[in-house]
This record gives structure tokens, C-alpha cells and sequence, in this order.
């Protein structure tokens, strides 16, 4: 080992605490070692130490966390591999590494097993240890320390998913299945096969097993349930989880069909009486729908549990419609459980609509009425002094965003949207709005059989149907901007001006296609001209024509165009600052749209005469945060388009 005092000195205390386990460990000596000298150790004075290390721990009588922080970045670098952990002397005890009632032991023990993570070998190698896997999963699902549960999760989601033997239905790009090497799903046998390891899940989660001897208690228990779901939102492979594994020890907690996904949506957790609980478990649901909730396999950019699937799954249990209840039956519920589920209810069901919209169109209209009566009467009922104060109605806000944009031109009842005010200003409102009239982002895909130009098409309709039912909007949503007063409303009102002069909009159709049954159909260029009154020709194509064409000519482009307000010190002049870039964008962000929409001839057409403002636009972008003109709004009134 390099020649030096502190290593000497080092070497000699662990030598001395190994033979006197009462001496207390000297945590400057291994820090300024560590520091100093485990990054340059070379491979044999690294196996060397561990060898000492691995000695020691087993003989500890004290904290033991100096020792175990060495280990853990002894064992750091990626190239040290799991077959030189083996190798380590006296053999690390896993096991009673993983059974230690000491958090430090326990992380430097994971740590350890982690590297048999980038290995299908490596980790057939635990999968051959009942004992450690058993060790494994009841130190996850039952240490009281969160950091420890959190690294027990990665690990055993690791092991699993570099064993895995194929992606399910031959799928090569699902999450936790390499498109070039399998393993040979040892670990996947050992965690769902083996009876020991496979109950374990059941009788440390059930609340049938509260006050057994070596139980948790139920308050613990309920934090075991909650990683037992983190765990199910891990999974690629459905089918794994959603059938029997062991048919006998299913029943013995109460299934009569399916496996660990149906214990622990429908039997684990005492929903009735356990709000919190309950909340968490309508948070799974949601997480369940949206498919692609693991940060691990976000990262790798692939799919993970299918929406359809999960929908399929909850509507059978009736969970579903139990799930929806909650907000769109909420006076039926105890008034403690409506106050606390309504907004879990209706992200639950924004999640439905983003992600199965074609089960919501095809399938679901009952519920899709039942969801507009809801927000009409919430949105239209809601005093405008709430709407002043701030005080909206998030949840329902965010599922009128998140339907489907053809559902809101079909209802029979009165329209929620129209009843989202631009005055009095309230920034949640005109983000919605915002949402709403952008239009769907081209090429994204969040439900694979909604018609992406279909949803283009309304959001030019709904504009247009709301820009009709209310009186001077865009000097409301202008006044609202140069309000920097109040932050929020101002950057929520220009990101409105934003999102219509930046929508992805579509034409209407000609006629209805008679050989089409649809639910939900768009109306055509007549009817929507019957609806919306205007001046000769055709209604604006784009959102930049809306406002350039439209009543918002002579307020929004003039706004744009002169310089931002400025203040002196203080939070003001942070508000000012974040108003003026965020207004500084949005004119960037019209001279790239005007750009793109002056190659389209039939928009072309319409931007010519605005061709000197159109200049004016761009060298205000060019002049900056600060710049802008203030000879350009009489230009603008001047335009006789």
C-alpha cells in the first residue's frame, strides 16, 4: 500500500479496533484517508483494505458509520465488479449484513449487492441464495429507515430487471429488457417461485398478520404497502404481476384470482378506514394509468406498464368507477374523505382522459357527461371573488386541459370553458385557457388511437367559440400582462398571448363523414361560420391570424412591441425582469411562427400587408429583453386588412 503515516496509522487502528471492538473507531483518520487517498489506490491496495474492513465490521460494538462510509466508496467506481466482492477475505456475510438493525451496515451491504446489478451472471449468483434474496426483500419492505427502503427497491429492481430473460409479448424495447443481452430470469423464479420468498410480500403487507409474533405493526405495515406499490409502478411486465404465482399462498391472504397487483389494489390496504392510505392507493391508480411512472426507466426514454392494461385491470376490480366517485360524486361521500380524495379523484381522472382518451371517447360518454355537468357546475358556481382572490378550482381546472378538445364542443350542457373568466384575472384560469387553445404539441402522441389533427381542429374551434362569448379579451388578458405587479397573473397572461400565437391548429372539415360513427365528431366550416360571426372570408386559419385578423390586432401586437416596464430595486424589478423575458420569448417565438407560416399560401396571403410590422417584430426580438418600439401602434391601427 502507498507509503505514507496516515496509511500506516490507518492500517494500525484497524488492526487495534479488530482485536478491542470496545475502542471507538478514530472517524478523522478514516476521513482524511478517505479524502485523500481512495481514489488513487491501486487494485491490490483496495482489495487489501477491504479485506481489513471486512474484518472489522462484524466485530463492531459502536457506531460503525466511519468504517462503512470508506466501504461504500472503497466499492464505488464502476470498475470495481461484484466478482471482486467475492473475493474479498474473510467472505462478506450478505445476509447479516442485510438482517443488521444498523442503517450504515445495511447501505454498505446493498451497496455492495448493487453491483450484481449491471450482470444477468452476477446475478443468478444471488438468485442462487434464497436466504439473501428472503434477506433482501424483508430489509425493503421493513426498515424504518426511508434511505435504506429506497436503495433496497433499486437493488431488487435491478436484479430483476438485468435478469430478465425477454421482454414480454416479445416486445424488445420495453423497460428493464436489454434489446441485445437476457439473462436467465434465476431472479425472477427466486422472487415470484419460491414460496419463502414469495409470501413475504403478502404477510409483512397484510394487515391479516397485524400482532403475529415478528410482525410490523400496522402503522408500519402501511409503510410497507406503500413500497410494495412503488415497487408494482417498477414493473414492465404486466402479466408477471397481474397473474397467480402461487396459487396456494394467494388464497392464504385472501385471492381468488390474480396475483400481487390484485393484493395490492384490492386486499392489502383497509381503504375504509384508512384515508391516507386511500389516498396513496388512488395516487397508485393514477401512476398505474399513466404507464411510464418509474424515473429509472423514464431515463432509458422507453414504455413501461401499458395504459390500456392497467384501465382494463381497474375497471374489472371497479376501482375505477370507485376512483371517479370521489369527485364526481363527492356529496355522497363523508364530507372528510370528499375534502381530502376530490382533487386525487380528479388528477386521477385527468390521467383517464390524457391517457385513455380513446376509452373516454369510444366508451366512456356516460362519464364524459358526468364529468362536463361537474366542472359546469363548479366553474360557473364559483363567485368571482374567488376567481379575484386566487382561489380557483385547480383540480377541475386541469381536467377541463387534459379532455379531449373534441368533448368540449359536443356538450349539451352549459360549456365550462366559457365560464373561465379572463376578468377578474386569475393565473390558473388563463393557464387553462392557455392549454386549451395551443392546441396538441405536433407528433406527440399521449394516446396512440387519438386523432392529433382532430384535437388541432377543436382547439382552433374552441378559440374562436370563446373569443365570440367574450367581450374584450385581449385587453383584459393585455391589462393583466402590464399588471407585473402581480407576477404569476402576468406571466400566466402572457404565456396565453403565447400559446394562441404559437398554436397547432387545423381546418375544419368540409362535411361529416357519414361512414364514420362517432361520438364525438367535429363540426364543420359551416356550422362553425353559423356560430362564430365575422367579416367576409374565412375564419383565421392560425392563432397568429386570429389575433393579427382579429380584435386583438390593435392591443396584442403594439403590447409586444414596447419596451417592458421597469422599476427600481427590489422584488419588483425580480417581477419586472421575469415579465420582460417571458415577454421577450413570446416575440421570438412569433418571429419563428410568422416564419414558418409565411411558406403556407393560404396564410401568406393574409400576412402580406402586415409585411413593415412583421419587420418591426423581428428587430424588436433582436433588440432584447429591454427593446421595443413605441411609434408601432399607430401603425398597426393604420392596417386595413
Amino acid at each position: 500500500m502507498a507509503s505514507s503515516r496516515i496509511v500506516a496509522d490507518l492500517t494500525s487502528h484497524i488492526a487495534t479496533v479488530t482485536e478491542d471492538p470496545s475502542l471507538p473507531l478514530d472517524a478523522k483518520l478514516f476521513g482524511v484517508f478517505d479524502r485523500i487517498y481512495t481514489d488513487a489506490l491501486s487494485d491490490n491496495d483496495r482489495q487489501s483494505l477491504l479485506n481489513r474492513l471486512s474484518s472489522l465490521i462484524p466485530t463492531l460494538r459502536q457506531d460503525p458509520q466511519p468504517a462503512t462510509e470508506l466501504i461504500l466508496n472503497l466499492v464505488h467506481p464502476d470498475s470495481y465488479r461484484f466478482s471482486q466482492i467475492l473475493e474479498i477475505q474473510p467472505n462478506v456475510d450478505l445476509i447479516a449484513g442485510l438482517c443488521s438493525p444498523n442503517s450504515d451496515v445495511n447501505l454498505v451491504t446493498l451497496s455492495l449487492l448493487s453491483k450484481a446489478c449491471s450482470s444477468s451472471g452476477d446475478a443468478g449468483i444471488i438468485a442462487a441464495s434464497p436466504e439473501t434474496v428472503a434477506a433482501l426483500v424483508r430489509l425493503w419492505l421493513s426498515t424504518p429507515a426511508t434511505k435504506v427502503a429506497t436503495k433496497g427497491l433499486e437493488v431488487l429492481s435491478g436484479l430483476l430487471r438485468i435478469d430478465a430473460t425477454t421482454a414480454p409479448d416479445g416486445d424488445t424495447n420495453m423497460v428493464g429488457y436489454s434489446s441485445k443481452v437476457y439473462g436467465q430470469g434465476l431472479m425472477w423464479r427466486r422472487v415470484f417461485h419460491d414460496k419463502d420468498v414469495y409470501e413475504l410480500f403478502f404477510s409483512i403487507c397484510s394487515l391479516s398478520t397485524g400482532g403475529q409474533v415478528g410482525q410490523p405493526s400496522k402503522r408500519e405495515k402501511t409503510i410497507s404497502q406503500a413500497r410494495l406499490l412503488d415497487f408494482i409502478l417498477a414493473f414492465s411486465n404486466f402479466e408477471q404481476i397481474n397473474s397467480s404465482q402461487l396459487p396456494n399462498i394467494e388464497k392464504k391472504y385472501g385471492l381468488s384470482e390474480g396475483g400481487l397487483l390484485d393484493f395490492a389494489a384490492v386486499h392489502m390496504i383497509d381503504w375504509k378506514d384508512d384515508l391516507l392510505m386511500h389516498a396513496s392507493l388512488i395516487d397508485f391508480f393514477t401512476k398505474l394509468l399513466q404507464g411510464n411512472s418509474d424515473p429509472m426507466m423514464r431515463a432509458l426514454g422507453e414504455q413501461n406498464l401499458d395504459s390500456a392494461e392497467a384501465l382494463d385491470f381497474l375497471i374489472s376490480r371497479k376501482l375505477h368507477s370507485r376512483t371517479m366517485s370521489y369527485y364526481l360524486e363527492a356529496e355522497k361521500h363523508d364530507s372528510m374523505e370528499s375534502t381530502y380524495l376530490y382533487p386525487m379523484s380528479a388528477q386521477y381522472i385527468s390521467t383517464y382522459a390524457s391517457c385513455c382518451s380513446s376509452h373516454l371517447l369510444d366508451i366512456g360518454r356516460r362519464d364524459v357527461d358526468r364529468i362536463l355537468e361537474r366542472l359546469s357546475m363548479v366553474i360557473s358556481g364559483l363567485p368571482v371573488a374567488k376567481w379575484a382572490r386566487g382561489d380557483a378550482p385547480r383540480s377541475d381546472l386541469h381536467i377541463i386541459s387534459t379532455l379531449p378538445r373534441v368533448v368540449l364542443l359536443h356538450t349539451s350542457l352549459h360549456n365550462p370553458l366559457f365560464s373561465i373568466p379572463v376578468n377578474p384575472a386569475n393565473a390558473d384560469a388563463l393557464n387553462t385557457l392557455a392549454a386549451i387553445f395551443r392546441g396538441p404539441s405536433k407528433g406527440a402522441i399521449s394516446d396512440i388511437q387519438t386523432n392529433i389533427e382532430h384535437e388541432a381542429a377543436a382547439a382552433r374551434a374552441l378559440y374562436l367559440l370563446y373569443a365570440k362569448n367574450t367581450s374584450n379579451l385581449w385587453q383584459c388578458v393585455v391589462d393583466v400582462a402590464e399588471t407585473i405587479a402581480i407576477k404569476e397573473n402576468a406571466l400566466a397572461a402572457i404565456n396565453l398571448i403565447d400559446a394562441v400565437l404559437g398554436s397547432y391548429w387545423e381546418p375544419l372539415p368540409e362535411r361529416h363523414d357519414e361512414s364514420v360513427e362517432e361520438s364525438f365528431s367535429l363540426p364543420t366550416v359551416a356550422e362553425l361560420d353559423r356560430q362564430v360571426p365575422h367579416r367576409g372570408g374565412p375564419l383565421a386559419a392560425s392563432g397568429t391570424l386570429a389575433i393579427l385578423t382579429g380584435p386583438g390586432q390593435t392591443i396584442v401586437i403594439p403590447y409586444l412591441l414596447k419596451p417592458a416596464q421597469t422599476y427600481g430595486r427590489g422584488d419588483t424589478q425580480s417581477a419586472a425582469y421575469a415579465v420582460a423575458v417571458a415577454k421577450h420569448e413570446t416575440v421570438i417565438h412569433l418571429v419563428q411562427t410568422l416564419k414558418e407560416q409565411s411558406k403556407i399560401p393560404e396564410i401568406q396571403l393574409y400576412l402580406t400587408p402586415w409585411q413593415p410590422i412583421i419587420d418591426e417584430i423581428e428587430q424588436c426580438a433582436n433588440r432584447g429583453v429591454w427593446g421595443g418600439s413605441t411609434a408601432v401602434g399607430a401603425r398597426v391601427g393604420t392596417l386595413d386588412l
